[in-house]
């Protein structure tokens, strides 16, 4: 049975839907575990916003952008 991992931005004060604060944490450390979420992934399940915002990004992008 495959197990279901959920990673999400949420500030102190319960706001998910937001995630510009997160610009200034965001480092090599949270890049790499962010990448690796993402690449053992079976599927991704996400939310409208996030959805359009990978529609909009990920057809252009080359492989060496992608890593």
């Amino acid at each position: 049975m495959g197990q279901i991992i959920v990673s999400m931005y949420l500030s102190l004060d319960g706001v998910m839907e937001e995630p510009a604060w997160t610009a200034p944490y965001f480092n090599e450390e949270v890049a790499k575990f962010q990448s690796n979420l993402l690449f053992e992934s079976e599927a991704l399940l996400l939310g409208r916003v996030t959805y359009q915002g990978f529609a909009a990004a990920w057809p252009s992008m080359t492989d060496e952008e992608i890593i």
